[in-house]
Formats: C-alpha cells, structure tokens, sequence
C-alpha cells in the first residue's frame, strides 16, 4: 500500500511541478499560460511514468543487452525529473522578482508593465534555466552513476592497542544492487578496495535491492572473501528489509562472510582484544532508547578490557557509540545527501553525522557517501569506496 500513496505522490508531485513550471516561463516570455501549464504539466506527468514504468521493468531484467539499452534512458529520466524540480525551485524565485518589479511599476506610474530591458532578461531567463538546470541534471545523473572514488584515510585510534598498528579495512556501503549497480559495478567496487590489500573489508549495509541478484552475488562474494585475509564481514540495512530480509541473511549465511546481527567477534588476540561489533537495522520511534538496547545485547559478553569496532548502517549509533568510549564506528546510509552544492547538502538527511569523518576526544566515526545508490543523480557527492589505515 506505501509503495502506491508514494507513487501517487511522485505524479501528483511531478505534474504540479511541471505546470508550474511552464507557467512560469510563459509568463516570462509572454506566452499563453493556459497553454504554459498544460505543456508544462503533460511533461511532469511524462516524466513520473516514463520513470515509474522504466523502473519496474528493470526489476524485471537481470544482464543482458536489453539491461544495457534501459538503464541509460532510466538514468537521463532521472536526471530530467531532478532537473524539473530544479527549474521549479529556480523560476519560482525569479517569479517573486518578476512580481516585485511589476508592483513597482505600477506604483510609479500606474502601469503594472516592466520596462523592455527587464521584460527581455525574464524572457532569456525562461530559456537559459530550464537549458541550465536540463544539461546539470544529466551530467549529474550520468556522471554520478558512473563515478567512484577511492578514499584512503589514516587513524589515529585512541588507545589503540599494538595488534592494530598498521591494521587496514575496507568499506563499502549503501551498494544496492538493482536497476543501476549491477555486478559490473559490485567487482569494481572490490577490486578498487582489494588493490589497497586491507586485512579485511566490512560491508556496512544496503547490499541488495533486487532479489533477481542474489545468488550471484552471494556466489561472487563468496569467491572474493579469500582476497581478504581476516575475511568480509556483513551486517544488514534497512533496505534488506524492504525486500526480503530472511531470504536475503539465509543466502548470505551460506557463504563464508562474517554475519553480524547485534552480535560480535573477536578479530585480534592480545593483552587488548579486539572485537568487531555488527548491528541490525531497527524502525523503533524510540530510536536511541533502542540502540541503548541492542548495543547491549551485541556487546553483551564482552571482556571488560576489549577494544571494540562497530559496524552500524545507520549513524545514529553514533552518538549512544561516542557516548561508551566505542573508538571507532563504520556507517553508512545517508549516501552522502547525494546533491550538494557549496557545501550545502540539498536533501534531508540524519544530521549531525551524515558524511565523512567526525572525530570527538580522540574516538572516530566514518559516515561513507555510499559504494552506490537506488537514485542515480550525484552532484558533488561521488560513489565511494574506503579504506581505513590504522596508524
């Protein structure tokens, strides 16, 4: 049932978005705004299904030739549907001064008309903005489903002990596999991180979104765990969940990754033991009264004098992780906020942890932008892979 009142949205959403953006620029231009909003909302409304229906069918496909000829249209699809929100968002602002001025005018003279040069730079802004915004959108779109960073960071853990001197691990997060991250993407993702020959690689959640993979991919990561010395840990995410999250950790149970579901292990020996700690994804209201909970049961059993690493898809672990002295926390989920522009992330995401390395009193949490994404516009917010070298 969500899954429809969202889709009801997305094309009520569009087609209000795209009347009145044609409105606007026949506004501008002098144009019929009858005509403006029509156009205007047939294209919004367009673009909704023309994405909706694209989307469905490549749940539908798994490889192949006709895979490879859907998911560039998919990608140009949703790099125009962030393109008509931004030429909404955009022209509505200039449609405030183009009031303004009119209002002016006719307290100055008792006409509500606008001198020509001003009249003209309305008229070239209803064509140059939606080229602008059309062209950002596309590159955004296509740009950010193809390119991945590795990012390579050094750590100086609090009270590290000896065994974990020069210790690596690597990250991928937020990889959803599906309609635009297809195995292709997944072995380059590993063997980005595997060039950098880590002791072991965590994956932070968000593995699967369409279930036509997941033999394959359990298969191919299966086969990638000896790349690894102390081998690939897994923990689940919330997108898991939204598939078929039994099917999902049975599968992946059956190869030979770590599986963490609030549970732990022991990963180094030593006068300091070092323990791996993996969560499970929660939709508790209470959100913090529950993580106090579950981390208690993940470290539950622990030594006292144990030097703990937690893996949690979501960085609101963060704070209740901060708060046991937890020295270094692994996360993912936010995807970076995916569109930022001058530092500033333009979707809403968890704040105050939501991309990136954050450091309080010598303790460390890393908040990865995502090894991939279910939308596949990035503006300044790259897919990447980590890896963490411990100083």
């Amino acid at each position: 049932m969500r899954i429809y009142i969202l889709i009801g949205i997305l094309v009520l959403g569009m087609t209000l978005f795209g009347a009145m953006t044609g409105y606007w620029v026949a506004l501008f231009r002098n144009g019929s705004k009858r005509k403006g909003l029509i156009y205007g909302g047939v294209l919004g409304l367009a673009l909704a299904v023309g994405t909706i229906v694209l989307q469905r069918l490549m749940y539908s496909i798994h490889g192949g030739m006709v895979l490879d000829l859907v998911r560039p249209v998919l990608i140009e699809l949703n790099g125009l549907v962030v393109a008509l929100f931004g030429t909404f968002a955009v022209l509505t602002i200039f449609s405030v001064f183009y009031g303004l001025m009119r209002l002016g005018a006719r307290s100055d003279s008792g006409d509500s008309h606008i001198d020509e040069s001003r009249r003209n730079f309305f008229k070239r802004t209803a064509v140059v903005v939606p080229a602008v915004v059309g062209v950002t959108g596309s590159v955004a779109a296509f740009q950010g489903n193809g390119e991945l960073q590795l990012r390579k960071i050094q750590l100086a853990l609090k009270d590290r002990p000896e065994v974990l001197k020069g210790y690596k691990i690597g990250q991928l997060s937020d990889i959803h596999i599906g309609p635009f991250i297809g195995m292709d993407k997944l072995k380059e993702m590993v063997d980005a991180i595997a060039s950098e020959h880590p002791n072991r690689l965590v994956i932070t959640g968000d593995l699967i979104d369409d279930l036509g993979y997941l033999d394959e991919v359990a298969d191919y990561l299966d086969s990638r765990v000896q790349d690894f010395p102390d081998g690939i840990d897994y923990i689940l995410g919330n997108h898991e969940y939204r598939v078929d999250v039994e099917r999902v950790w049975k599968r992946f149970h059956q190869t030979k990754m770590h599986m963490y579901r609030n549970s732990h292990q022991q990963i180094l020996g030593g006068p300091r033991p070092v323990y791996l700690v993996g969560m499970d994804y929660h939709f508790k209201d209470d959100v913090q009264e529950e993580n106090v909970r579950l981390l208690d049961k993940a470290m539950k059993g622990m030594p006292d004098n144990a030097y703990p690493i937690l893996l949690a898809h979501h960085p609101n672990y963060i704070p209740e992780a901060f708060r046991r002295h937890i020295p270094l926390i692994l996360s993912g989920h936010t995807h970076g906020g995916q569109i930022n522009l001058w530092g500033v992330n333009l979707v809403p995401v968890y704040k105050p942890y939501w991309k990136g390395l954050y450091e309080e009193q010598g303790l460390f949490a890393y908040v990865s932008r995502g090894s991939g994404h279910w939308f596949p516009v990035r503006l300044n917010c790259a897919r990447e892979v980590t890896v963490f070298t411990i100083l």
